[in-house]
C-alpha cells in the first residue's frame, strides 16, 4: 500500500471525522439526559461516519465512485438524523451539515455526481425544514432559506471549478502549440503521437510523415523583413490546415520547417496528399506577400517492433528529413520520397 494519501482522500477523511465526532458527543449527551432513542440514533450515525473514515484511511487513494458512495452515505445519515431526532437544535445542525455536501461533491466528483448529491441535499434540507415543530409559515420560510443555502454555494463553487478547468485546459493547449502558426510544437508530438499511431494501426495503414521546408526563406526575411516572413509562414501553415484532416497532426518543427503526421490507405493517396500540399503552397496568392515554394520529404512505414508511438513518429521525422535533404539537393521546389514508396527519391517538378 502506498504511504501517501491523495488530496481527495484527505478531504473525505476530514469530512467523515467532522461528522462522526460531533455525533458521538451528541449521543453521549442525549444518553445522559435520558433520550435513549435519540442517543442510539446518533450513535448509529456516528458509527457509519466512523466506518467511512476508517475505509478512507485504509484505502488512501479513492476514485470518483468511492467519493460518490461516501458522500451519498454521509448525506443519508444526515437526512435520517435530521428527520428522526427530537431535539430541534440537532435537526438544524443536520440540515446545516447538508449545505456543505454539494460543495464537497463539486471538488471531488464529476458533473453527474455533483448534480445527484445536490438534489439529495436539497431534498433533505427541505424535508427537515418542513417537519420542524414550528408554525407552518416558519417551516416554509425555513425550507426556502435552506434551499438557497444549498444552491448558492454550489453554484459559486461550480463556476469556479469550471473556470479553473478551462484555465488548465488552455494552459495545456498553449504548452503544445506554436504561438505564431497555431500548429503543434515539438512537445505536441508527445501528446498526439499515440492517437495517430493507434488510428493508423486500427485502419491497417502505415504512418506517414511529411516534412516541408520553405525554399530560400532567409532571402524572404532579408528582403521583406521578419514581419512579412512570419506572415508567409503563417499562410503556409494555414494552407496545410486546409488540406489536412481534423485528426492529423500538424507541427512546426522549428524555423521554417513544418511537419504533417497522418495515415493514408496506400502510396497513391500519400502521393496525392503530398502533391496537393506542394501545389497549395506554390499556387497560393496573397496580396503584399511574396510567393514561396517548398521542398517536401515523405516517408510511410509501420512502427518498428517494440517501438513506442513517440519513438515511431520521431524516427519517421528523421527519415523524412533525409528525404527533404534530397529534394533540396535536387534543386528544391519538389517532393522526395523515402525508400519504400514507389516514387522513392524521385523528384517531381
Amino acid at each position: 500500500m502506498s504511504r501517501h494519501i491523495e488530496w481527495r482522500a484527505v478531504t473525505l477523511l476530514a469530512i467523515c471525522l467532522t461528522g462522526s465526532i460531533p455525533l458521538f458527543v451528541v449521543s453521549g449527551f442525549q444518553r445522559s439526559v435520558g433520550a435513549h432513542a435519540d442517543a442510539r440514533l446518533a450513535a448509529l450515525g456516528a458509527s457509519i461516519w466512523g466506518c467511512m473514515a476508517g475505509y478512507v484511511a485504509v484505502r488512501r487513494r479513492l476514485g470518483p465512485r468511492d467519493g460518490a458512495v461516501i458522500i451519498g452515505a454521509a448525506s443519508t445519515v444526515m437526512i435520517v438524523e435530521g428527520l428522526c431526532q427530537q431535539e430541534i437544535t440537532i435537526r438544524w445542525l443536520c440540515a446545516a451539515a447538508l449545505v456543505v455536501v454539494p460543495v464537497a461533491a463539486a471538488m471531488l466528483l464529476r458533473s453527474r455526481g455533483v448534480a445527484a448529491t445536490t438534489a439529495v441535499a436539497l431534498a433533505g434540507v427541505v424535508a427537515i425544514s418542513l417537519t420542524l415543530p414550528t408554525p407552518p409559515l416558519l417551516r416554509v420560510y425555513s425550507a426556502l432559506t435552506m434551499a438557497v443555502m444549498v444552491l448558492a454555494p454550489i453554484t459559486v463553487v461550480t463556476l469556479l471549478v469550471r473556470r479553473m478547468q478551462a484555465a488548465r485546459d488552455l494552459a495545456r493547449t498553449l504548452a503544445v502549440t506554436d504561438p505564431l502558426t497555431g500548429l503543434c510544437n515539438r512537445r505536441g508530438i508527445e501528446v498526439r503521437a499515440g492517437s495517430i499511431v493507434a488510428a493508423a494501426a486500427a485502419a491497417g495503414e502505415q504512418v506517414t510523415v511529411m516534412v516541408l521546408d520553405l525554399d530560400h526563406f532567409k532571402t524572404v526575411n532579408d528582403t521583406h523583413g521578419h514581419a512579412v516572413g512570419d506572415r508567409v509562414l503563417t499562410e503556409v501553415a494555414d494552407a496545410m490546415t486546409r488540406i489536412a484532416r481534423a485528426d492529423d497532426l500538424l507541427v512546426r518543427l522549428g524555423g521554417e520547417e513544418l511537419g504533417w503526421v497522418a495515415h493514408f490507405p496506400g502510396p497513391a493517396e500519400v502521393t496525392r496528399a503530398a502533391e496537393r500540399l506542394h501545389a497549395a503552397v506554390r499556387d497560393r496568392s496573397v496580396p503584399d506577400l511574396p510567393l514561396v515554394t517548398v521542398s517536401i520529404g515523405v516517408v510511410s512505414a509501420d512502427p518498428a517492433p517494440g517501438q513506442g508511438a513517440v519513438e515511431t513518429v520521431l524516427s519517421l521525422l528523421s527519415t523524412a528529413d533525409r528525404a527533404l535533404y534530397e529534394a533540396k539537393r535536387a534543386g528544391r521546389d519538389r517532393i522526395a520520397y523515402a525508400p519504400g514508396h514507389p516514387r522513392a527519391l524521385t523528384p517531381t517538378s
